[in-house]
């Protein structure tokens, strides 16, 4: 398994002064403030705001791809771009497509599940802020720490 740090981490040296209290709270605080919107429930859209938003039914948008995917060449003639093969009916062309091009009315199905639910979900996603060390280290180096909190420990 790789080395998330590469195979040699070595980490900077230790801060000369002492953590404070209060910069341990603070940075709790800061800790809780991200993982809120992440731990809260999340709220869904209604129906009809959705709707506005631009959501889909999936069959409906397989039934526009069953249809577009058949081409009518003249009379009792019928034609499946995907393959290439005539027909003489439109029904045989959609069993057609049904049956050998399966994976792409899946895949167009998919892709209206995914369009569709990612307006119904609000993102809780917000960036993280950085914590800038106020002393600066030997050599006059200010260091950008990026720390997390996992189950009350400071990593």
């Amino acid at each position: 398994m790789p080395h998330r740090c590469g195979l040699i981490h070595v980490r900077g040296p230790l801060p000369v002064a002492k953590i404070t209290a209060a910069e341990v709270s603070e940075h709790q605080k800061m800790c809780e403030e991200r993982l809120s919107p992440l731990l809260s429930p999340s709220e869904t859209l209604s129906e009809e705001e959705a709707a506005r938003l631009g959501k889909k039914d999936p069959e409906q948008e397989v039934e526009k791809f069953l249809s577009a995917n058949a081409q009518e060449l003249s009379k009792d003639k019928w034609l499946c771009p995907l393959s290439g093969k005539k027909f003489k009916a439109p029904e045989f062309v959609r069993k057609h497509i049904l049956n050998k091009h399966a994976e792409k009315v899946a895949a167009v199905r998919q892709e209206v599940i995914l369009s569709t639910e990612r307006p119904t979900q609000p993102c809780p996603c917000q960036p993280a802020p950085s914590c800038v060390l106020p002393d600066p280290l030997p050599g006059g180096v200010q260091s950008v720490l990026h720390l997390h909190c996992h189950h009350g420990v400071f990593i």
